[in-house]
């Protein structure tokens, strides 16, 4: 009588077992149907969308090269040049703030396609303009174009990738950015010494602008979009040409119903609800890593590249603009090592280490200026320069006089007496070394920022917040770092001018390893965890 329980109990274990591999095995099938194959289609459609990130990066590189020759045309003052320099980012924070109010209303594919207008206006205002004024404009234009493009491109790409490869095709924008800040060098080299050469270098911007406004009417919208307006059926043709025949209409239909789940979910958000401790905290990290990106000072080694090397030495405008590449190319190179390591290493451990490697770059870089041309700020009178020719040929009213050995004004100076040289300077024995060592500090700042600040802050502001709350968390983070990009861009000649180029750099070092406290015991890993698990490590800070 026993055995009968007991064999009919171990028939309801292999039944059990049984339902549990039949369970397991469908479950895998799906797991493997989940996955699909991204077609052709999905190739060319981000490629064709990432012209706006080649934009973006290429707008925000070419004013490096630009602006010496500027400076001759127009005979700029320091706050002229910033302005010229910051107008991009006071556009940029104009163009992201109404996209991202916009974007779901009006949908990507429309302001895509304003962008690149943006972007040719822009280009045709800063190809032909007779006076500051309409220079300034320009670049406000511009700017507005690049705002539009770096909140839309990426938002783009992972609404229309497959979701096995969408951070992979996401972070390709990031790289195509970095490529067109290093193509803008080129096309400054190639035009450095040709008459109105800075014509050209913004001109040129409208052409890929173009092709990409030709285009773009033959590719589909987003299908969140789609799900917004309530086409579910356009959604899951746009999705049918992403996925290609790698997956059946039942996949396709989860994908919709996960879209649209989500779409609930932002709608019944509120800016509100980052009050509550596990929202406030993903977005003081968020801003706090945008902030610490910018104050670092890397976009004025973008920004003013030719200029900083000027000031190392490369006097003639060709070779401070021909050494200048090395910054942007470094920036590239080192954004493709950090997208390589920043899952297995993790993102935490990436941003303290490469945070001091930076801030080590900056003091470097301080110490180095400090050694060549001394603590002395910008004088009224060049004068004032007394013997420390270096810092004379840096003031562009300045030059130094080969009868007298001192630094007198450029307008006193004629030309049989101004010294002449690579450096404006006469040679010294230490000329090569600092130089070589201003350079290789150079690189290291610039490489220790690839691999952490320049990437990393996008990577985790993707990760830490709540799907319901990630639209506007992102937005608010993404218009800190804008913020904090202007600040920079429009002070930082100014700061040169006030603190030395040596006190500058320092201050940069300074502000860094302040962040790099906040980020040792604020920023947690997200590498490998679930939204569920972030959530629970916000609700204990």
């Amino acid at each position: 009588m026993e055995s009968e329980p007991k064999d009919h109990e171990n028939n309801n274990e292999k039944t059990l077992d049984s339902n549990v591999v039949t369970n397991e095995s469908v479950h895998s099938y799906d797991d493997i149907e989940q996955v699909g194959t991204a077609s052709l289609y999905t190739y060319i459609l981000v490629t064709c969308i990432c012209v706006g990130g080649f934009l973006f990066g290429y707008d925000t590189g070419v004013i490096s090269g630009a602006l010496q020759p500027l400076q001759d045309d127009f005979h700029m003052t320091t706050i002229d040049k910033e302005l010229v320099v910051g107008g991009t980012t006071f556009g940029a924070i104009f163009g992201g703030f109404f996209t991202g109010l916009l974007s779901d209303r009006f949908g990507r594919k429309p302001l895509i396609m304003i962008s690149c207008l943006m972007f040719i206006a822009g280009a045709l205002l800063l190809a032909l303009p007779k006076s500051y004024g309409v220079l300034l404009f320009g670049r406000l234009v511009v700017g507005v174009g690049v705002g539009m493009s770096s909140l839309l491109v990426p938002v783009y790409i992972s609404e229309v990738s497959p979701k096995q490869i969408r951070g992979r095709l996401t972070t390709l924008n990031t790289l195509v950015v970095t490529f067109g800040q290093v193509i803008a060098y080129v096309i400054n080299i190639a035009f450095s010494n040709v008459p109105n050469g800075w014509r050209y270098m913004f001109g040129l911007a409208g052409i890929p602008a173009l092709i990409q406004l030709l285009v773009m009417p033959f590719l589909p919208e987003s299908p969140r979009r789609m799900v917004i307006v309530g086409k579910p059926d356009q959604a899951k043709a746009a999705l049918r040409r992403v996925y290609g025949d790698s997956v059946s209409d039942k996949f396709l239909d989860r994908e919709i119903a996960t879209i649209q789940e989500e779409v609930e979910l932002t709608r019944s958000s509120t800016y509100k609800d980052f009050k509550k401790r596990e929202n406030y905290h993903p977005l003081f990290i968020a801003c706090i890593l945008q902030a610490a990106q910018q104050f670092s000072g890397f976009n004025t080694a973008m920004y003013y590249a030719a200029t900083i090397l000027r000031m190392a030495g490369f006097r003639d405008h060709q070779n401070s603009t021909t050494v200048a590449i090395i910054v942007s190319a470094t920036n590239m190179v080192f954004t493709g090592v950090a997208i390589g390591l920043i899952d297995r290493v993790g993102r935490r451990r990436m941003l303290v280490v490469t945070i001091l490697i930076m801030v080590a770059g900056l003091i470097a870089l301080g110490g180095t200026f400090a050694a060549q041309q001394g603590f002395i700020t910008k004088q009224d009178l060049c004068s004032g320069y007394t013997t420390h020719c270096a810092r004379c040929v840096n003031d562009d009213n300045c030059g130094w006089s080969i009868s007298q050995d001192v630094c007198m004004p450029l307008g006193v100076l004629g030309d049989t007496d101004l010294y002449q040289s690579s450096t404006g300077c006469p040679p010294q024995s230490s000329d090569k070394t600092i130089t070589g060592v201003l350079l290789t500090f150079l690189i290291v700042y610039v490489a220790g920022y690839a691999l952490g600040l320049g990437y990393a802050p996008w990577v985790l502001q993707s990760e830490i917040f709540p799907i319901a709350l990630r639209g506007k968390g992102t937005g608010v983070a993404t218009g800190v770092n804008w913020i904090c990009n202007l600040i920079i861009s429009i002070t930082y000649l100014s700061m040169i001018d006030a603190m030395t180029a040596a006190g500058t750099f320092w201050f940069y070092a300074g502000i860094s390893l302040i962040f790099w406290v906040l980020i040792y015991f604020y920023v947690p890993e997200t590498a490998k965890l679930s939204l569920e698990e972030m959530n629970v490590i916000f609700q204990k800070k």
